[in-house]
């Protein structure tokens, strides 16, 4: 098993409630971007074999596939304390609601002690569940490679693939846990949308002086590791955030028709549906390098190190396109990957 390094352990201190607040760290999109993505998918399989099968997988949690979107992050407000796992604080946050009656809430912690700590090697690391939300691939690349450092065969690409051997009949691979399939649609539905998040699959590999080094070519220093961008300050906070947080009229209700008319037009990837994730983090790399074209960055600061990025004139705006254009492209090809899980 490939270890993802200690170089993941910030991503376990940033808070939930962040996530759900008026701030939003590193959980791709935040809970309405993840809700945009379902609720694109969920028009797109009006009338098709798909929309059956997942109303009845999603009958017993009794939420929408747009509400779906939201529970992988919604179960890391399960804690861990002393051997003891219990879901914290329910009703603290509105987007959870639907998963927290004692069922839902019976499966949270489930899910988690299942997924904890079979595929971390080391102590610090995120538990396994948290390690599924991303892949951090070098700029460099072209393509996503199992080969590559901050790969695994826990990650993002991974998980995806997890979850769609178990949809379509398949046990899941380890160190994957589901405990029926309505867990996996529940954690695919999610991934998805963060496989079209740009800074959950490329990664900009820094050394202490700001430049930018490959760490498939000798150069890897897991202190001086970005972490996704979450150790990179735009002025405002993490870089990482500014991509999660998605503006209102990027919501389900601010793109309405227009938005799924374009998702309709999305091509259908090729081949088979367990390949179609490599291929969807191999797209967004694309996205990954253009969301750094351009931003020049300090030297590094502080424990843990930090850098703070100059960004180019008309950054934010090409931001919200490219957040624009990611979250149709996801509720898109859910509905595809979703279709062709449950052809007819």
């Amino acid at each position: 098993m490939k270890a993802l390094s200690s170089r993941f352990s910030l991503r376990l201190t940033l808070a939930l409630d962040l996530w759900f607040g008026g701030v939003v760290p590193a959980q791709a999109w935040g809970p309405r971007g993840h809700a945009t993505t379902g609720a694109i998918a969920e028009q797109l399989i009006v009338g098709t074999r798909a929309e059956t099968e997942v109303a009845r997988l999603l009958k017993g949690p009794g939420v929408t596939l747009g509400q779906a979107a939201v529970w992988a992050d919604c179960v890391k407000a399960v804690q861990h304390e002393e051997g003891v796992f219990s879901y914290a604080d329910p009703g603290r946050y509105a987007d959870c609601k639907p998963f927290e009656t004692p069922e839902g809430m019976a499966r949270a912690v489930a899910y988690v002690q299942a997924n904890w700590q079979a595929c971390k090697p080391h102590f610090g690391e995120d538990p396994c569940h948290r390690q599924y939300h991303y892949t951090d691939v070098s700029l460099q690349h072209l393509r996503y490679g199992r080969q590559w450092v901050g790969t695994s065969d826990h990650d993002l690409v991974a998980a995806m693939q997890a979850c769609i051997a178990v949809l379509q009949g398949r046990p899941a691979p380890k160190p994957f846990h589901f405990h029926d399939r309505t867990e996996a649609l529940l954690l695919l539905t999610h991934l998805v949308g963060d496989v079209h998040q740009p800074l959950h699959v490329g990664a900009i590999y820094l050394n202490a002086q700001g430049r930018r080094v490959n760490p498939d070519a000798g150069h890897h220093d897991p202190h001086t590791d970005t972490v996704g961008g979450n150790r990179i300050t735009d002025g405002h906070g993490p870089l990482h955030r500014a991509w999660d947080d998605v503006p209102q009229r990027l919501h389900p209700q601010g793109l309405g028709e227009d938005g799924v008319d374009e998702a309709r037009r999305v091509p259908p990837s090729p081949g088979r549906p367990a390949d179609w994730p490599v291929l969807w983090a191999s797209d967004t790399l694309g996205a990954s390098r253009a969301a750094y074209e351009g931003l020049t960055f300090s030297a590094a600061s502080g424990k843990p190190l930090r850098w703070v990025a100059a960004l180019p004139e008309g950054y934010a705006q090409r931001r919200e396109a490219m957040q624009r254009a990611q979250l149709i492209k996801a509720g898109a090809r859910l509905a595809q990957l979703l279709r062709a899980i449950f052809p007819g």
